[in-house]
Parts: C-alpha cells; sequence; structure tokens
C-alpha cells in the first residue's frame, strides 16, 4: 500500500516570509528613533547661546608726556626724537606759583637706572616719559655728548621733566631759579628739594628743577661778508672734504646754535631717510645751495626766506651720527663742493 504524502512547502515563500518580518521590525525601529529624536529636539531652545569667544582688548590711544613740542614742517615731534629749538624754552616763560606736587607716572623722588645694552638715551627717556634734554640736563657725563652712553652706567632719573643741579658756594634757591628760567618758589615747593626759601642750601645737594631749562652757550660764529658763506656754527672740524666724504663735519656742543651760511630760502625741512638725521636745506642766489644735517631740531620752516647769520636749528646727532656735529654741505649747480673753499680759515 502506498503512502500518500502533501506537496513539498515552498522553500521560496518560506524565505519571503522572514524577510517581510525584518523588513517590518527595522521599520518599527526607525519610527521608533524618529519619534524619540522629535521628542528631545523639542525640548531645545529656539536660539542656543554661543560662549563668548575670547578677545584681546583693543589697543587705546595714549597720549605722549607733555613734553615740548615743535610743529616741523606739519609734522608733530616731540623733543624725545629732535625736535627742539630755543622757542620751546623761552627765557620769559611763565610759571606756575607751585610746581605740580606729582610727577610723571606718580613719581616724586628722584631715581636711578643702570643702562643695559641695547639700550639708547632716547629709548631710557621714553621708558620714563621724559625728554632727552631732561636726562641731559640731570647727568653731566651726557650733557655734551648724548651718545657717551656705556653699560652699567648709573644714569639719574627724574620724577618730572626739568633738570637736576647740585648745589654750590654762595647759590641760593632764587640765584638757582634764575638760571634755569623757573620760578624759586617751584624750587622751594617741590617735595623731592626739602627745602624752604629761607634756608641755606647745602652745598652738594641735589635739586630737581621742575620745567627747567639750560642754554648752551656757544659763541656765534662771525658773518664774514668779505666771504661767500659764513661759518655755520663755532666747532671743530672733525671729517674734512674727500672723494667718500663730500661735506665737511662740524663738532660742536649738542644743542648749539646752527645758522644760515647766507641769505636765501628753506627749501627742505624734514627728517632725511639717508641717514642725515634732521636735514635743513637753504637755496642761495648763483643757484648755490647749503645743506645741514644732523640737527637735534629745526627753527625754520619750508618756504621761509632766511638771512645770514640767522639761527636755523640745533646741533644734534640724529640719523647715522657718532656724536654732536653739523654734516654741512655746499651745492653749487647741484654739484657737491668743498665747503673750506667758501669759509674763512
Amino acid at each position: 500500500m502506498g503512502l500518500s504524502l502533501g506537496p513539498e512547502p515552498d522553500k521560496n515563500s518560506h524565505r519571503f516570509t522572514i524577510i517581510l518580518a525584518l523588513v517590518f521590525i527595522i521599520a518599527g525601529l526607525l519610527w521608533w528613533q524618529k519619534d524619540n529624536l522629535t521628542e528631545r529636539m523639542a525640548v531645545l531652545p529656539e536660539q542656543v547661546g554661543l560662549a563668548a569667544p575670547a578677545t584681546t582688548p583693543l589697543p587705546t590711544a595714549t597720549t605722549a608726556p607733555a613734553a615740548q613740542v615743535k610743529l616741523v614742517y606739519s609734522t608733530v615731534v616731540t623733543s624725545n626724537n629732535a625736535a627742539f629749538v630755543a622757542e620751546l624754552y623761552p627765557s620769559d616763560a611763565e610759571h606756575s606759583d607751585e610746581a605740580e606736587m606729582t610727577g610723571i607716572d606718580g613719581r616724586t623722588q628722584v631715581e636711578t637706572y643702570t643702562v643695559q645694552a641695547g639700550d639708547t638715551l632716547w629709548g631710557i627717556a621714553a621708558d620714563f616719559g621724559l625728554d632727552v634734554d631732561t636726562l641731559r640736563w640731570s647727568n653731566q657725563s651726557l650733557e655734551r655728548n648724548p651718545d657717551l652712553l656705556s653699560v652699567e652706567t648709573e644714569l639719574l632719573i627724574l620724577p618730572v621733566i626739568g633738570a637736576a643741579y647740585i648745589v654750590e658756594k654762595g647759590d641760593t634757591l632764587k640765584s638757582i631759579a634764575a638760571r634755569y628760567g623757573v620760578a624759586d618758589v617751584d624750587l622751594g615747593n617741590y617735595p623731592a628739594n626739602n627745602v624752604s626759601i629761607s634756608d641755606t642750601l647745602r652745598v652738594g645737594k641735589l635739586l630737581v628743577i621742575p620745567n627747567g631749562r639750560k642754554d648752551v652757550t656757544v659763541p656765534q660764529p662771525s658773518e664774514d661778508a668779505d666771504y661767500p658763506l659764513a661759518w655755520p656754527l663755532v666747532g671743530v672740524v672733525t671729517q674734512g672734504y674727500h672723494e667718500d666724504h663730500r661735506a665737511i663735519d662740524i663738532g660742536s656742543v649738542y644743542g648749539a646754535k646752527v645758522y644760515a651760511a647766507d641769505a636765501g630760502t628753506v627749501i627742505h625741512v624734514e627728517w632725511a631717510r639717508t641717514g642725515y638725521g634732521y636735514t635743513v636745506i637753504i637755496a642761495h642766489a648763483n643757484n648755490r645751495q647749503t645743506l645741514y644735517s644732523h640737527l637735534k631740531g629745526a627753527l625754520v620752516q619750508k618756504g621761509e626766506t632766511v638771512a645770514r647769520g640767522q639761527v636755523i636749528g640745533a646741533v644734534g646727532s640724529t640719523g647715522n651720527s657718532t656724536g654732536p656735529h653739523v654734516h654741512f654741505e655746499v651745492r653749487d649747480d647741484g654739484e657737491r663742493v668743498d665747503p673750506l673753499d667758501y669759509l674763512k680759515r
């Protein structure tokens, strides 16, 4: 007797059922994830605050110390970078009845500073809010030549712009004040001095002279009318005219007056980028020009007419210079010639 069997199950249909079930399971999981994500997003604020980025404060403009300032050829230049001149230190300057009690940055006493490698007089002055003249007039070794600055030198640093003075026999506050163009009450009232008008000054005592200025006394050269040009200053010729130096260098005291060698018109007053520092050029008759460089500053402006022997600036050491002097050139028809051929010798 034969056994009757039913039809064999369809294997492909069975696989399809399994796959379909898996699809439904995966779809369900995806739907649940979406729903859950929607719920989580719903609790987020509409705007998310970002952490403020770290910032560096913007630099603010600072005002330079109230040193003497001269307008040179439409450019404001402070005495720190050599714009001096006698008008900035008038002999009849008015002074307050009472000197300012607090110095620069709150300083009231004289300090000392030891020169480091790489220091310059101009840099030290700027660091302490002073001008170069104040450093010179409070340190005798630098007064005649500010380039004599050596490492380990100890400098006096005044609390104010002005000068320092060491009392000598016979000095009084009135005589010292008159010498520096200030009021004697200013000297008596200044805290660092610790003196009064009626005191007898102790010889050797150091006095701070707020706003004091010191005139440089150097003889004025003769105008020498019988010669084509007059000497621009009294001094020593430290370098003559030669192929590599078509000028003469005249050494003198820092701050000494410089004079026009002849009448003419000022055609150039500014800092020369060629290493000449502050420079003045004057055009004269007969297509002649004279040039004065390394000046501390100028007393004339471009376009100004000057007379022979008129003060035009002051001896300095600006630009590529090895000490206080004037680099003096004469140009005839645009050609540089030996100045000594035009000066009285």
